[in-house]
């Protein structure tokens, strides 16, 4: 099948000053970029013409960090997200459960609470979700999938009282006495949680979320394809989480390209499990390596820093959170899969984290250079350092920015921060001045997977409360679409197939209602992705 756009604006993504005339493409893959006659003089006699009407085709966009299956998996769960009040979120659980059979004592979950937006500017307590029930287990998780809170039934299921320690690497909210409040701060907390949500261990990193996989997958996929995403990362995965997708591929039910990262602690025998999943993509999904953890999330205060947070009230005394895992953890796991050649990708939001990243990169690196050579990353990079950005750039480690932090919590940062650390968070402009690969991410479920809402908030950096967020570390449009297409395509191995327009690369292409480079900055998230198109056959349209 073959199908020719023209009259439109074209953008290669190899050089912003292109202008082809049209672009050919057939069986799947990128015929020809050139003038219209010459593209014309090649058409087969059953070949389509597409008439883009002044609108712009371009590479289409690639995740360069997300949880693609856990993204699905929400969709499903109470809606949390825009609940401005403790109350609304009662409110909103309390709807869900007169929609169940009164005989279902499953677990009742929400997703994707934010107390920052909330009225009371502070989490739930297990008192606030026995409102809701005190006979099931009710568990409401927070945007960043770091914190939850669940009710009395849970507290109390887990064993949890005055005299239970914080685990290892994780924190239990508390009353005044020491008693358990519900809150639960980093997966080693959230983890006294699971015997009671999911007692059959079957729901995977998503707490009591048992959720049938190839449906999550299908739901999450269409959102991707909305937003003009045609590679998804599934990026930390645990062994239910890796054999869910391996079986929705290979029933030939994922409708986009996703590259799985398995959880380092989770073991490094997945490709022994899943040989045929090593290489290239097979039912649209490979293995990409695989993932670490080593702190928290910095609008949640748990974020390993190097220096504390900014006092505020109910945390006069603050300290500088913790990491997910000791040095000696980090480098047994970094060796490990430096032994195997995989490339390593790094959750780093606090700059002590990305410091215990670098330090070992440089260690271990020296020593085994397919370590390197397998493209590094530093996933979230949200306060990583100027002097550590320095000793990125030679190690060839990539920072793969989660830009919309300026948008959705820019206004906690500077409260977190104070304005000299506040501004600079996603610091993309330091980056890039230093040599350092930039790529941008959603970490979808955390934020929706729109790619033009993050290249809009990495070109403005304002804030909800329309605060200017470290305008100094804005980048230009042209920056951030190459770091979404062609920088992305590098992290995962694919330029040579992936984010330019080219002859012989692959037909995964996006519709969009107007040139991105001739839009005003501060109108880039008004643009409209009109159409997706997967290996040269559209998946989706406006």
């Amino acid at each position: 099948m073959e199908r020719l756009y023209h009259s439109g604006r074209i953008l290669t993504m190899a050089d912003q000053d292109d202008a082809p005339e049209a672009v050919l493409v057939r069986d799947g893959l990128i015929a020809f970029v050139g003038d219209l006659e010459p593209a014309r003089a090649q058409l087969a006699a059953d070949a389509a013409e597409v008439d883009l009407a002044g609108r712009t085709l371009m590479p289409s966009f690639i995740d360069s960090h997300g949880h693609l299956l856990q993204h699905g998996a929400l969709m499903a769960l109470v809606d949390l997200e825009h609940a401005t009040s403790i109350a609304e979120i009662i409110v909103a659980f309390r709807e869900r459960l007169a929609q169940r059979d009164p005989r279902d004592a499953s677990p009742l979950i929400g997703a994707k609470y934010d107390p920052n937006l909330l009225a009371e500017g502070r989490h739930p307590t297990r008192y606030d979700l026995d409102e809701i029930s005190p006979e099931i287990p009710v568990f409401a998780l927070h945007r960043s999938m770091h914190v939850a809170v669940g009710n009395s039934v849970l507290v109390e299921g887990a064993g949890l009282t005055a005299a239970t320690p914080d685990p290892e690497g994780g924190r239990f909210g508390r009353t005044a006495d020491g008693t358990p409040d519900g809150y639960v701060e980093e997966h080693p907390a959230m983890a006294a949680f699971m015997p009671v949500l999911d007692p059959e261990g079957v729901g995977g990193l998503l707490p009591g979320g048992a959720a049938d996989p190839t449906r999550a997958v299908q739901l999450a996929a269409e959102d991707y394809l909305r937003h003009g995403i045609t590679t998804a990362q599934e990026g930390a995965a645990d062994p239910t989480t890796v054999d869910g997708l391996v079986a929705a591929a290979r029933a030939g039910d994922v409708a986009l390209d996703v590259v799985v990262y398995p959880l380092v602690q989770t073991g490094t025998s997945v490709y022994d499990a899943h040989p045929d999943f090593a290489g290239d993509y097979v039912g649209r999904l490979r293995l990409g390596g695989y993932k670490m953890i080593l702190d928290g999330s910095p609008q949640a205060r748990s974020a390993w820093m190097s220096e504390p947070y900014a006092p505020v009230v109910g945390d006069e005394d603050p300290g500088c959170a913790y990491p997910i895992h000791t040095p000696e953890e980090v480098e047994e796991f970094t060796r490990a899969v430096a032994a195997q050649g995989r490339q390593l990708i790094v959750h780093c939001n606090g700059d002590a984290a990305a410091e215990l990243w670098v330090t070992t990169t440089e260690r271990v690196g020296a020593e085994h250079s397919a370590l390197l050579e397998a493209r590094p990353v530093m996933i979230h990079a949200q306060t990583v350092r100027d002097d550590q950005l320095e000793r990125m750039a030679p190690l060839g480690m990539i920072a793969s920015i989660f830009s919309g932090h300026t948008w959705f919590w820019g206004d906690v940062h500077l409260r977190n921060f104070g304005p000299a650390r506040g501004r600079r968070v996603s610091p993309a402009r330091s980056a890039l001045d230093r040599g350092v690969r930039v790529t941008m991410h959603q970490d979808s479920p955390v934020t929706p997977p729109d790619m033009l809402l993050t290249i809009w908030a990495a070109v403005n950096r304002i804030s909800r409360a329309g605060r200017p967020v470290g305008l100094e570390q804005r980048i230009s449009t042209w920056e951030a679409l190459r770091a979404v297409t062609t920088e992305a395509a590098f992290q995962y191995g694919e330029e040579d197939s992936k984010g330019l327009l080219r002859e012989g690369m692959r037909a995964d292409l996006v519709i969009l209602s107007a040139d991105p480079l001739a839009t005003a900055p501060q109108e880039l998230r008004d643009l409209e992705v009109l159409a997706t198109i997967k290996d040269g056959e559209v998946v989706y349209e406006h």
